[in-house]
């Protein structure tokens, strides 16, 4: 609460969390919205992103599909890979292949595996260049390198 009271987003975005849940605080959907929205209107992208999945699925609230969308791209703004990549993938059903490319590679650039994938596919189908392919390959792979350390690998290791 000290962290909430000073406008700490992460907090309200866990306080969120756990009034979804129940448990340590009686389960509150109304407390809920109130704090994933504290969250996402100190621009946590995560909070926009739980948002957009509670809108979509009706989770709580009435679905309204497009509150979804609007929490959508603005986690997608915020920095929020998977949900650029859900922007993408929804452009690509539209037919919007262009923009669902553009999407697909600042996801990718930003080291998303499904992402990359997609950049991939979009290639082969000639809805990216060869050097907007390996732009995109080369900025993953750097990405990547970068999220490498010896404590990630134990961790992983310790998981299997």
């Amino acid at each position: 609460m000290k962290r909430a009271n000073a406008n700490d987003p992460n907090a309200f975005y866990v306080l969120g969390g756990i009034y979804r849940r129940g448990g340590e605080l009686s389960q509150d959907l109304t407390k809920f919205f109130e704090m994933m929205n504290k969250a996402a209107e100190l621009g946590l992208a995560m909070a926009h992103y739980n948002l957009y999945v509670a809108y979509l699925t009706g989770y709580g609230v009435e679905r309204d599909l497009d509150k979804a969308i609007r929490h959508l791209q603005l986690a997608a703004i915020g920095g929020d890979e998977v949900a650029r990549h859900k922007l993408g993938t929804q452009e690509a059903r539209l037919g919007n292949m262009n923009r669902a490319m553009k999407h697909f590679m600042i996801a990718a650039r930003s080291g998303y595996d499904d992402a990359l994938k997609e950049v991939g596919e979009g290639y082969k189908a000639g809805h990216v260049t060869k050097d907007e392919y390996a732009s995109t390959l080369r900025t993953h792979q750097s990405i990547r390198n970068e999220m490498k350390s010896e404590q990630r690998s134990k961790a992983a290791a310790n998981r299997l």
